[in-house]
């Protein structure tokens, strides 16, 4: 795993924040969410810790390596869970805690921020979420478009994900080449697939 060289505020912060509550909080009170709903892909941005701390704002992407960056300096694995979806997927960072499953993350929806470590297993962190993922276009509660999810650990990575200034579009490549677990499979042989990059 990459050793980043943090400066003396990122370490101050990260001496700060050694919870992920502690996370979650600051990322709701000092990080505003970055709506790129309207924007080309092209101009889409995929900050790194370090860009999310100076820029003060993110979506859940970033959130998510946010929190990774800053409690993996706290000994909890950078784990992060990709809920894929129809419309709009969704982003978290995981951790375990007397063996039940918690979240952090950034959302502009209250329903969809972390979760407190009280799940048995990810799918039932995943499915917690499930009940808010209604199709954004037409605003119909009852077209659920959460389809599955799929867990990164980034310690696989070699590449900084935690102090680059370049976007991390490495690890966005990485979500659509990796397979995710379906919530409702028909089958044993039914329950994996791939992520297209468009719906």
């Amino acid at each position: 795993m990459f050793k980043p060289d943090f400066t003396q505020e990122e370490r101050a912060l990260i001496r700060r924040l050694n919870t992920p509550a502690k996370v979650q909080e600051f990322l709701i009170k000092e990080i505003v969410y970055d709506n790129q709903d309207e924007l080309d892909s092209l101009d889409e941005t995929w900050r790194s810790f370090r860009r999310v701390v100076r820029e003060k704002k993110a979506h859940c992407f970033e959130g998510a390596l946010t929190a990774a960056a800053i409690l993996s300096q706290h000994k909890y694995p950078p784990l992060i869970v990709c809920m894929e979806a129809r419309d709009i997927d969704h982003i978290l960072f995981v951790y375990k805690r007397g063996g039940k499953w918690g979240s952090v993350t950034k959302s502009r929806d209250d329903n969809l921020l972390g979760r407190p470590p009280r799940y048995r297993t990810l799918r039932h962190l995943v499915m917690s979420y499930y009940p808010f993922f209604y199709n954004l276009q037409t605003n119909d509660l009852t077209d659920i478009t959460l389809r599955g999810y799929a867990v990164v650990d980034l310690r696989k990575f070699e590449q900084d994900w935690i102090t680059a200034e370049e976007d991390l579009t490495f690890i966005e490549d990485h979500l659509y080449r990796i397979r995710y677990r379906k919530l409702f499979p028909r089958s044993r042989e039914d329950r994996f697939y791939f992520s297209p990059r468009e719906g």
